[in-house]
């Protein structure tokens, strides 16, 4: 079996080593520590002596795990789920794998499985083996799948997270199902202004330009922006495609993501929104995580890396290290700045119950009803919004086509 971390805690290098056994097997395994002089006495301390030992870089982490991108959260759930129920019945762990190894429809899913197999053949431990996949995984997955090993409830784990991928799926999916419609009348608006800039506008080019009527100003603006459309338009495909790419790039940088994702939890229209579905993910992450054992700092660690947000994430490790000092959560919640009082409120009462998992638990509930509730208002105050913006834009394209036509003929 691989060594595997009792701590949970996160730590920047990671190690791939092979050791051998007082049986005299060959072991291999991903062990995190400072340096590889902590790896050594990590292994004596298990009896396990050192054979080979690199670093896991970028580079080996992609071919393990197959790509970067991440697995759907219902693929993710229902691959728990089913693991959840076969672990139950009794099966080993090593043909429980093979048979959902049958039973996955997800390619890159199936691939891990096949994977976590082979290394179960080889003598790993399954939280190791998984943790070879960690750029396809959710960091919640691996680290929950390590509690459940540790303390012999890894069915109870993965029925948790089950239901934490399931709620997250659902979340996933109103807000995408909420932005359609405003998604489609933006689409068609700018469908309807070029069309009307490259089709219409020009048409009625000649018959101004051979008349002496001085043009109103917003036929002059109207009549350049045709032209650009209609002769220069690969000079504003170009412009888009670099204005996309540095907005990535931008995205991509440490205080580009900062900044951006502070605007989302600041912006006046989209704040309420963006801070209920915050708080949900947060506290169902967060009780998912203490629910199996995993100490309150180390949860906040690996929640801060769930959430998907850089202001939120500096904000959960502030919470951690005020912890660490020996304070309270809901003192450090209040600190942070970030979440509503009512999360304040409710971490107070399980703290002081000790049912801060519960509490956490009717929390991601509360927030998940608001979440909707914000999204549907969101929606509701976008559609009329957007209605009245396109029907701007079109009278301006048909007043500058009108006015110097009424001012030509009045003329006359």
């Amino acid at each position: 079996m691989g060594f595997r971390h009792k701590n949970f805690e996160v730590i920047d290098i990671k190690y791939i080593y092979r050791a051998s056994n007082k049986a005299g097997q060959t072991v291999e395994g991903l062990i995190e520590a400072a340096d590889k002089k902590a790896v050594l006495g990590a292994l004596r301390s298990k009896s396990l002596y050192l054979l080979s030992l690199r670093e896991a870089n970028p580079k080996t982490a992609m071919e393990i795990t197959f790509g970067s991108a991440k697995i759907p959260k219902r693929a993710l759930a229902i691959f728990c789920t089913q693991f959840a129920s076969i672990l139950k019945s009794g099966v080993p762990l090593i043909q429980a794998l093979a048979i959902l190894d049958e039973q996955m429809e997800n390619k890159k899913l199936k691939k891990i499985v096949q994977s976590v197999y082979d290394d179960l053949q080889r003598g790993k431990g399954l939280s190791d083996a998984f943790s070879m996949h960690e750029k396809a995984l959710p960091t919640i997955m691996i680290k929950m799948i390590e509690a459940g090993e540790l303390s012999g409830t890894l069915d109870l784990s993965l029925e948790r997270l089950a239901l934490q991928f399931e709620k997250e799926h659902n979340m996933a999916k109103k807000i995408k199902s909420a932005m359609m419609y405003p998604t489609i009348v933006c689409v068609i608006a700018l469908l309807v202004v070029v069309f009307m800039l490259v089709f219409v506008v020009p048409k009625f080019m000649g018959f101004f330009e051979s008349s002496d009527a001085e043009l109103p100003g917003i036929t002059k603006f109207m009549l350049s922006l045709s032209d650009a459309f209609t002769n220069g338009w690969m000079y504003i495909l170009a412009g888009l495609i670099l204005i996309i790419i540095g907005f990535r790039f931008y995205k991509s940088t440490p205080n580009g993501r900062l900044r951006l994702d502070t605007l989302k939890l600041k912006a006046p229209v989209i704040r309420k929104s963006m801070i209920r579905i915050l708080s949900a993910r947060f506290c169902r992450t967060l009780a998912t995580l203490t629910s199996t054992g995993i100490t309150l700092t180390q949860s906040l660690r690996i929640a801060s890396k769930v959430v998907s947000n850089k202001l939120a994430e500096n904000k959960l490790l502030d919470i951690e290290e005020s912890i660490k000092q020996g304070k309270s959560l809901h003192v450090s919640i209040v600190a942070a700045n970030i979440f509503p009082s009512m999360l304040m409120h409710m971490t107070k009462i399980g703290e002081e119950s000790g049912t801060l998992d519960q509490m956490l638990e009717k929390a991601a509930e509360y927030f998940e009803d608001e979440a909707d509730t914000a999204i549907t208002k969101l929606t509701t105050m976008l559609q009329p919004i957007l209605l009245i913006i396109v029907a701007v834009i079109v009278v301006a394209i048909m007043l500058s086509v009108l006015l110097p036509i009424f001012s030509i003929y009045s003329s006359i």
